[in-house]
């Protein structure tokens, strides 16, 4: 329970005024429009944080745990270092550049998941990076909106810091997609374990091929669309242009196409990875004619294929 002050002006007979303060129970509120100064650190709370220049869909799960999007660059990095920020915990394909995050003074780890589950060896390491860690820590995926969420809930949930009410709040606030239900199965199956046992962390921990080579496609993807709110206006660098993204998202695809691991996911998953060969060739065409009308829609069947596959990973 917690505790309002209100102070009430309350009127004397010799017309002086005085403050009556009453105090009124309170229960906690779990989801909050707005960080509060005057909260606890240890309540479990989910409130966004401002956006910044470089940082999005930051989100505070307690007074010292954040999640939050990738840092792609200097000025994300100086903000995490202004946020107090002393690790970053990464769940994404691709690991973080860690030289950088050194210049700020601020520690690595590579633990990366999947949408379709989290392991329990994983919800471990999880839980004993974010003990062991030095406090603030931001766990990040790349949108910062289904895996980050999801992976910090799990490692919370295992260490019983929250409930899992509590993280199902969180994540409806930061915006994991009811259709990743792997995600939500994982954390609504996560215990408190009893012992947290000591394990190795790495900066660089290997992932797949195709994770890494998924997360490529999904970056280029988030530039693209960038690029298309401007109507696919070409930049001055000719190797960010919209048909030279366009290209190497259709290439990408297609190294997916050869590799072993593509052929594990079986013959629907081929189909659709075919789907979206096909759809990053013609919008790379009608990017190539300066065709801006066509590329919209084209750009949308581009987007539509790579939910398709992306959903089955």
């Amino acid at each position: 329970m917690g505790i309002v002050f209100l102070y009430i002006p309350m009127h004397r007979p010799n017309n002086t005024i005085s403050s009556l303060a009453i105090l009124i129970a309170a229960s906690p509120v779990l989801l909050l429009p707005a960080c509060s100064s005057t909260q606890q650190a240890s309540e479990p709370i989910a409130c966004q944080i401002q956006e910044t220049i470089s940082l999005k869909n930051v989100y505070r799960l307690t007074g010292k745990l954040y999640s939050g999007a990738e840092p792609t660059d200097r000025t994300a990095f100086e903000e995490l270092a202004s946020m107090g920020i002393r690790t970053l915990i990464s769940v994404d394909a691709i690991a973080p550049n860690a030289s950088l995050a050194g210049e700020y003074n601020i520690r690595v780890i590579h633990l990366p998941i999947g949408y379709t589950d989290i392991s329990d060896q994983r919800i471990k390491e999880l839980a004993f990076a974010i003990q062991s860690s030095l406090k603030p820590v931001y766990v990040h995926c790349h949108q910062g909106k289904h895996r980050g969420p999801a992976a910090i809930c799990a490692g919370a949930l295992a260490l019983g810091m929250i409930t899992h009410d509590q993280a199902d709040a969180f994540m409806t606030k930061a915006g994991t997609s009811e259709s990743y239900t792997g995600l939500w199965s994982a954390v609504e199956g996560v215990e408190k374990l009893a012992t947290i046992e000591p394990m190795p962390l790495s900066e660089h921990t290997p992932a797949r091929t195709i994770s890494k080579t998924m997360s490529k496609i999904i970056k280029q993807k988030d530039i693209l669309d960038e690029l298309a709110n401007i109507g696919f206006n070409a930049p001055i660098n000719q190797d960010h242009s919209p048909t030279a993204i366009a290209s190497q998202i259709h290439n990408l695809f297609r190294t997916l196409e050869t590799s072993g691991e593509a052929q594990e996911y079986g013959e629907e998953f081929m189909d659709d990875l075919e789907h979206a060969i096909q759809a990053a060739s013609n919008l790379e065409t009608v990017l190539r004619n300066n065709d801006a009308g066509l590329a919209m829609d084209a750009m949308d069947a581009l987007k539509n294929s790579c939910s398709r596959c992306h959903d089955k990973l």
